[in-house]
């Protein structure tokens, strides 16, 4: 039985392990795992804003979302944005992803979201076709962005 909860600092491993698999997988990028682990952990922390919310089955995480907040002042309420989503390979097409789904958006609902929102690379049409089925709309807005280059670590970093 699939169990749905937001994510703690014990799920780290699994959830860098996600992160990993998807940059690869959708966008065919290497990320760096120290990058990625420190940036989970800001989360799962506190310390950053936002949650990862993980779908568990058999306490093993076979789904993963990121939830991260943008002010609207059109709306007067915080838009929820949907990021690092992942479903391991096996349990693909089994509606864990829509059970996540479904769960953050009713906890959005409870928080008085003003809506969710998520980008999704161009070229990744198999999302596009999920999200559309979740009644998601991909119409209106297109997303831009500037992405910085990864700072040099330097020995006193590490």
């Amino acid at each position: 039985m699939i169990t749905l909860r937001r994510a703690t600092s014990a799920d780290v491993d699994a959830l860098v392990a996600g992160n990993l698999a998807m940059a690869r997988e959708t966008e065919s990028v290497q990320l760096e795992r120290e990058t990625v682990r420190a940036g989970i952990l800001a989360l799962t922390e506190g310390r950053e804003p936002g949650e990862y919310w993980v779908a568990v089955d058999d306490d093993r995480i076979i789904g993963q979302l990121l939830v991260t907040f943008e002010w609207s002042d059109w709306r007067n309420r915080t838009v929820w944005w949907i990021q690092s989503v992942h479903v391991v390979p096996e349990r693909r097409r089994e509606g864990v992803f829509r059970a996540l789904y479904r769960y953050v958006r009713e906890e959005a609902r409870r928080a008085g979201a003003g809506g969710l929102r998520l980008y999704v690379d161009a070229s990744n049409t198999h999302a596009h076709a999920v999200y559309a089925a979740l009644g998601m709309n991909g119409d209106h807005y297109r997303v831009f962005e500037d992405m910085f280059a990864e700072p040099k670590r330097t020995r006193s970093d590490v």
